[in-house]
């Protein structure tokens, strides 16, 4: 699964993140293997997403989400 098909106040821990241009971006943002993420926010008309890291409340792009591979936390 990934970030981008989170439902709001999910949380998951990262897995790995997908080959892209984007994934020295994120991994500088702080999106690294083992980190937990929380899904706060969606904006509407397919907006960005607000995802809580650490203490940090950070938006991605849905594409940009997509490159987070993640596992729920039950």
């Amino acid at each position: 699964m990934t970030a981008d098909q989170l439902s709001i106040l999910d949380t998951a821990t990262i897995e790995k993140l997908q080959e892209s241009p984007l994934k020295v971006n994120l991994m500088e943002l702080g999106f690294l293997p083992g980190k937990k993420i929380t899904l706060k926010h969606i904006a509407p008309a397919n907006g960005p997403m607000a995802f809580r890291l650490d203490e940090t409340l950070l938006a991605l792009r849905k594409e940009e989400a997509a490159v987070i591979q993640v596992k729920l936390i039950q």
